[in-house]
């Protein structure tokens, strides 16, 4: 009975049906489409299928998605983030400015005695079982590490109050350039700077970090840059071939910032004159860097 039936239904499954559009008055076939059961419930089945596929992508992969009740954007979700911290940093803010006002409060109606400070415990402290020579090994090596770092510190001999050579010399100014020393430092005699034999086309290189206040060419002494370092220290490297650096850039120690040349009046031959000036005096460049 059972194999009848199931033989039944596929029976009706494979049934053939015509579907006919006929002309109304000439009855003549316009169209003519054979159908089953089962391609029915495909055709419908795949049908839905690919309009939940193209609504699922839609609402997924568009900005559909934000037009769902209870969605959100992400945008809005950082932005009430930022505002709930902005808030209790406010009220924190708040409460303080109110503990405050109300000590402010208390001391102008008299309610605080502010004649006497507040007694703290200062009871002495036991220190009979502190033993410093019990040291452990960490202890040990980091000490030990402190003082090699002493004895190899740039800045150990460099005292802070001896004056504007050791307040100078902390800074640790490097050397422009590589050359030799032709003409000494002499105030007397107005050369405030000394000068560096050096090849044609050495570089030249800033003294320490700093912002370059002048990049220009003059008659005398050709192209000439200025750096304008800490302190109200300024350096000058003159008679270069040609400068790297504008009115306004930052350099750092060592970088190098112009080409040794002969430009300017005052030049005999390819050298760097160099110059340093602290708080409007000059000062001769031997004290601070070896040349």
């Amino acid at each position: 009975m059972a194999d009848k039936i199931k033989t039944s239904q596929n029976k009706n499954l494979k049934n053939r049906f015509r579907f006919v559009i006929l002309n109304d008055e000439t009855f003549e076939e316009k169209f003519a489409l054979t159908l089953t059961r089962t391609n029915v419930w495909l055709f419908f089945s795949i049908t839905a299928f690919t309009l939940v596929f193209f609504t699922a992508s839609a609402i997924i992969y568009t900005p559909l998605k934000y037009f769902i009740p209870g969605f959100g954007d992400y945008n809005y979700r950082s932005q009430m983030l930022q505002l709930e911290f902005k808030t209790d940093s406010l009220r924190r803010e708040m409460q303080g400015r109110e503990v405050w006002l109300q000590n402010v409060m208390d001391i102008a109606a008299g309610r605080v005695d502010t004649s006497k400070p507040l007694k703290t415990n200062t009871s002495p402290t036991d220190k009979s079982d502190i033993k410093l020579s019990d040291l452990s090994n960490e202890e040990q090596e980091l000490r030990q590490q402190v003082e090699d770092e002493d004895n190899f510190s740039l800045s150990a001999g460099a005292k802070k109050d001896d004056g504007t050579v050791d307040q100078v010399k902390q800074m640790h100014p490097m050397k422009p350039v590589e050359g030799s020393v032709t003409e000494e430092y002499n105030a007397k005699g107005e050369h405030f700077g000394i000068d560096v034999a050096a090849k044609a086309d050495e570089p030249v290189k800033a003294m320490l970090d700093g912002k370059v206040i002048s990049a220009a060419f003059t008659l005398e002494t050709g192209y000439v840059i200025t750096i304008q370092h800490a302190t109200d220290l300024v350096s000058v490297y003159k008679h270069n071939s040609r400068l790297f650096k504008r009115t306004g850039d930052a350099v750092k120690a060592g970088e190098v910032i112009a080409i040794v040349g002969s430009t300017g009046e005052l030049s005999s031959g390819p050298h760097l004159h160099f110059e340093i000036w602290y708080a409007g005096q000059s000062l001769n460049p031997r004290d601070y860097i070896v040349f």
